[in-house]
């Protein structure tokens, strides 16, 4: 397999996702029990604004930079791949600086005003740094991953969280929880620790003289030639404003369903109750498939750039095919085990049950969200991100329709927004897919990527089924009953995608060795 090869990165990737998703959970966990449900509430209370602050840096900018940097790469113009990094650096560094002394010079205002709590000021002072550090790290990443080199960014995302985690951790038990305010601001300072250390890591094998020219970087800027920078704006735009149209649309689900609801007739603890289990139990459980389809994006946009620089639509086409029947094999199964086992599944992970009823109705999003966040990736690749920010607004307006007009509604009550996001995901899905079918013409055989899927998860279930009753009249704890269960069924989900030839070999054989 080659180490450049659309599937070798994205197997790469899934890896590291997994493994980042894993020691985060972990880390949640642990940290919770330190600080107790309050410092974990400042720390929450603080996030929101580093989310929001860091998605004008690294929702587009890095996209742009991957994507440049491929179809640089493609026309053996390595000059042309350092100055986007210069560029994209130098850009990304001016607005994440401003940004840092803006938070620095307001933070006591918006810890008052804006969240509403004075304790949250030491941690919006700490939160100054990780601004840059992120958005240098983003940057680098897109970077590596336009040359197709997913080593870098996958060690670095790993020394990142594994240093965050042993800093905040050793510093609490060094110096005790007691203090909330002081432990909310360690877990803050975290951030900064874990980022700058995977920065470095991503320095370590970058030759900073040959992709900076730092001696020649004012007349770089002077250089309006080459068109790089209004290249990296007019790419990073579009997304950026889709990004920050997502971040403030559940800013605004976080006031607007709590208020729907009480005028639906739930009380004010109520209404919190619920909104929690939607939103913080139920939809985290929702996006668990980003695992991969994340891993496929991120590989997914310099491939089609680097193919769309050669006019190259045969491989296109084919590598579109791929990434959207890789992603139907993960998200057919994945929306059968979250409509038919929610409640085994939110017993376990979260000791609530309850929620598996949200579980179960967001599931039917599913495969066209997981559909849509590849496609996406696709259309960005082929420089259509204006297309997608469009879609996306779209679906936008549909979802906060029926939270505004269904959640009030107490025949709807909570409802109404599933019925809302469940709407707005199809609706953006198809939206993406129709515009992607119109330029690439995808040919994607039904029986293998979709009929097959479906009847191996259809048997998939059923063993899943009569293993966890199997496991239940056994007296076996839930851990064992739901990963027996589990493991069966992907083993036998998986045996029969192989045997039935859903992905051709002949198909993997020319990705692999384009041969």
């Amino acid at each position: 397999m080659k180490k450049n090869s659309f599937l070798y990165g994205t197997f790469i990737l899934i890896i590291v996702n997994f493994i980042v998703r894993f020691l985060g959970f972990a880390y949640k966990i642990l940290l919770s029990r330190m600080i107790g449900a309050e410092g974990i509430g400042l720390f929450h209370l603080v996030f929101p604004i580093l989310m929001i602050l860091i998605t004008f840096t690294t929702a587009g900018i890095p996209i742009a930079v991957s994507k440049l940097v491929a179809h640089n790469l493609s026309l053996n113009n390595q000059r042309g791949c350092n100055r986007t990094l210069g560029y994209a650096s130098i850009l990304g560094l001016l607005i994440s600086s401003i940004l840092s002394i803006l938070l620095f010079y307001h933070a006591k205002y918006i810890s008052i005003h804006v969240i509403k709590n004075k304790d949250t000021y030491l941690s919006l002072i700490a939160l100054t740094p990780a601004i840059p550090l992120i958005t240098l790290s983003s940057i680098f990443r897109g970077y590596y991953y336009g040359i197709k080199d997913v080593g870098p960014p996958g060690l670095s995302q790993v020394l990142e969280q594994t240093f965050r985690i042993a800093f905040v951790l050793g510093c609490l038990y060094m110096f005790g929880a007691s203090n909330t305010k002081q432990s909310s601001m360690i877990a803050v300072i975290g951030i900064s620790v874990g980022e700058c250390i995977g920065l470095l890591c991503l320095l370590f094998k970058f030759k900073i003289r040959e992709a900076f020219h730092l001696r020649r970087t004012y007349q770089l800027l002077r250089n309006a030639r080459n068109g790089i920078l209004s290249k990296i704006i007019y790419i990073s735009i579009p997304i950026t404003i889709t990004r920050l149209v997502a971040v403030v649309m559940q800013s605004i689900n976080a006031v607007l369903i709590p208020q729907r609801l009480q005028i639906a007739g739930f009380t004010s603890q109520e209404s919190i109750s619920t909104f929690g289990r939607l939103a913080g139990m139920a939809m985290p459980l929702l996006f668990l498939p980003f695992i991969v389809t994340s891993a496929l994006v991120v590989n997914i946009i310099p491939t089609v750039s680097q193919e769309m620089a050669l006019k190259n639509w045969k491989d296109i086409r084919l590598k579109s095919n791929l990434a959207i029947r890789m992603t139907l094999l993960v998200a057919i199964p994945t929306t059968s085990i979250f409509i038919f086992f929610p409640r085994p599944i939110c017993s376990f992970i979260y000791e609530q049950p309850s929620v598996g009823a949200y579980l179960s109705l967001l599931a039917f999003s599913t495969t066209f969200l997981c559909l849509h966040h590849t496609v996406s990736g696709i259309l960005h690749g082929m420089g259509k991100q204006v297309i997608t920010t469009i879609h996306h607004l779209i679906g936008m307006t549909i979802q906060l329709f029926c939270t505004y007009y269904l959640v009030s509604n107490p025949d709807f009550a909570e409802k109404g927004y599933i019925l809302g996001f469940v709407l707005s995901i199809f609706v953006i899905c198809i939206l993406n897919v129709s515009s992607l079918n119109h330029y690439v013409k995808l040919n994607i055989n039904l029986k293998d990527a979709v009929i097959k899927p479906i009847i191996a998860t259809i048997i998939m279930t059923l063993f899943i089924l009569n293993v966890y009753n199997l496991c239940v009249r056994i007296n076996l704890n839930t851990f064992l009953c739901i990963f027996c269960s589990m493991s069966t069924g992907f083993l036998s989900y998986s045996l029969i995608i192989i045997l039935s030839g859903s992905i051709s070999f002949k198909t993997l054989k020319y990705i692999f060795t384009k041969k």
